[in-house]
């Protein structure tokens, strides 16, 4: 099922997704017509309505099916963010992707070693140590947190920070937490997983070089705090979970396909994720967990760079897409 959220002023409810129709009904307002037992969380609370899983699922399509029927309740929503993201860990996902912009942050910024690093590779037909993943990637799911306050909505502006000269997307999936865990099993995360999310994990590439070569705290402080965005639409696990290592996904920008690449090859499923981060600490109802970058999801892997004025979209087959327009640098910073 998908589902979303209407923000009018003060109201906040649920639309859902009527398939047959491609309609979306105002849940809420169905509610109010055909059933106000059922009125309250589930018509109102996008997470609540998720944790009911199939009693909710069902709700929600018997009061669609009437409202549709009866043509009631039938809205347009505007985009809007689906939850009010209470945390974010972001994970690494696929190897290639690591590999791939490693290689990438490496020719732009160490040009002297290129050479040496590419005999390196002919030669012995495998990746350069340095450019992989660290040895933790193998044995657990690897994640940083990062600013669930940053989040944008759909069509909202990305933000060009006036101390980076080079942004860059990243395209992404999300899973959004519908009841609490703690100490889970991979099984028992899987369950707690509410819906997916298409996700744009937006970076600053010179940034993050620097503070890989000189932080202490490695190369995700200022260069992935300051924005990301994420699709309105989210779309429960029971239509995602059988296809998650089969789906197509692209990134388009201003009409033109930069990128066509697939959740293929993910080395950690999200209940892993889930599970590793619930070690010793309880995640909880409106926590955010995202995939990582997809293999050429990103446009330092493919050495092409998003400029202010142009629009991106990022799409995920079955999940949806999330799309937005890149905001003009401030007067401090120039992009390159």
């Amino acid at each position: 099922m998908r589902v979303r959220r209407i923000c009018d002023g003060d109201r906040r409810v649920v639309a859902v997704h009527h398939g047959p129709s491609d309609t979306w009904v105002d849940l809420d307002a169905a509610a109010a017509v055909f059933d106000r037992s059922v009125r309250g969380p589930l018509t109102q609370d996008l997470v609540d309505l998720l944790a009911a899983r199939e009693r909710g699922r069902d709700m929600a399509q018997r009061l669609a099916d009437r409202a549709v029927g009866e043509q009631v309740a039938m809205v347009t929503p505007a985009p809007a963010l689906p939850v009010d993201v209470t945390s974010l860990r972001c994970f690494l996902g696929w190897e290639k992707h690591w590999v791939q912009a490693a290689h990438s942050l490496v020719r732009r910024n160490l040009r002297a070693a290129w050479p040496f690093i590419r005999a390196y590779e002919t030669v012995g037909r495998r990746t350069f140590p340095a450019l992989r993943p660290g040895a933790a990637f193998g044995d657990h799911p690897d994640y940083y947190t990062g600013n669930h306050r940053t989040i944008r909505a759909d069509g909202d502006e990305i933000p060009w920070p006036d101390y980076t000269d080079l942004l860059d997307y990243e395209l992404e999936f999300g899973v959004v937490v519908d009841h609490p865990i703690r100490d889970a099993t991979p099984a028992q995360a899987t369950a707690a997983i509410g819906g997916f999310v298409v996700f744009n994990d937006v970076s600053a590439r010179d940034v993050q070089w620097d503070e890989h070569r000189r932080s202490s705290f490695g190369p995700v402080v200022k260069t992935k705090t300051f924005a990301s965005t994420m699709g309105a639409v989210m779309v429960t696990p029971d239509e995602i979970l059988p296809h998650l290592d089969d789906l197509d996904a692209s990134v388009v920008v201003d009409g033109e396909t930069w990128a066509s690449t697939s959740t293929a090859g993910m080395r950690w499923s999200p209940g892993d994720w889930l599970s590793y981060a619930s070690r010793g600490e309880e995640i909880g109802p409106g926590e955010l967990a995202t995939s990582g970058t997809l293999p050429s999801g990103s446009g330092l892997e493919i050495d092409r760079w998003i400029r202010p004025g142009q629009t991106v979209t990022l799409s995920i087959d079955r999940i949806g897409s999330v799309s937005n327009r890149v905001g003009a640098p401030s007067t401090a910073s120039t992009p390159r």
